[in-house]
């Protein structure tokens, strides 16, 4: 790939995506700089039939790679691999069951080469409990609106930047990779590590895709959204003593709450 920009990597790890994929890659194409992105799609050794719509692609677009492993190394783990293992000077992770808006990868992507003092952008997205659902059927009565992050503290308070942001590969560089403990939190745990550590995030005013509030996943389940529940609160006390009175710790916000805005 050859491009006056930055390179830019996005990757997917999947897992029981059957149901996904096919969107998944139709999605894929519809980005409005889809020749200029490397996409790494990593199988964890998934029962589902994902190689046989994936191949297919790589065969015709070379920026596609697709790569199986012989077990499932969990989430994190995952995540790790494909960076280890990718080139962009921009990374952006895209779960199988979310869609993009089109020009999300562009208007992130432009954020950063126009930005040199941030290291991270993200923007809102539409969160919804129907299944590939595309942007065409969208209305933007539903999005969720994310919140700006002018410093670390701010990381504490809301659930930004959320599912869907790109940051410079330099904060790998510097403050390592994700935490491969966590079942859920480790994205925010890196996010949160490198806005105390210096680095700066900014919120673009742009809806950047629809995130799949799955009515089967962890979140809808009340035994496992207590779970998510207790590591996002455990992560968060790493940081929180160092300006929070115990009185305010015992009042830390939960994980967002959809329920006024997903479509059913």
């Amino acid at each position: 790939m050859s491009s006056k920009y930055p390179n830019v990597t996005c990757y997917c790890p999947v897992f029981k995506g059957g149901q996904f994929i096919k969107g998944y890659m139709e999605d894929m194409l519809r980005q409005t700089i889809f020749k200029e992105v490397e996409f790494l799609v990593l199988d964890c050794a998934s029962p589902d039939n994902e190689a046989e719509i994936i191949i297919p692609y790589t065969k015709q677009y070379p920026n596609i790679i697709y790569k199986r492993l012989d077990k499932d190394p969990g989430l994190y783990p995952a995540w790790n691999l494909c960076i280890q293992n990718t080139d962009g000077d921009f990374l952006t992770n895209w779960n199988v069951d979310d869609r993009k808006t089109p020009w999300s990868l562009e208007v992130m992507r432009d954020a950063l080469v126009l930005n040199d003092d941030i290291d991270l952008v993200y923007g809102n997205t539409v969160v919804s409990s129907v299944s590939n659902e595309v942007w065409s059927n969208i209305s933007t009565d539903r999005t969720y609106i994310c919140n700006e992050t002018n410093n670390w503290k701010d990381l504490l308070q809301n659930n930004n930047p959320h599912c869907m942001p790109m940051w410079r590969r330099s904060i790998h560089n510097r403050f390592g990779y994700f935490d491969e403990d966590y079942l859920t939190s480790s994205d925010a745990d890196l996010w949160l590590k490198a806005a105390k550590g210096g680095s700066r995030m900014k919120k673009i005013d742009e809806t950047v895709g629809i995130y799949y509030h799955n009515p089967t996943g962890r979140s809808s389940n009340p035994k496992t959204l207590k779970q998510m529940v207790d590591e996002v609160n455990e992560m968060r006390r790493k940081y929180e003593p160092s300006y929070k009175s115990p009185q305010e710790r015992a009042t830390s916000p939960s994980p967002v709450n959809f329920s006024h805005i997903i479509k059913t």
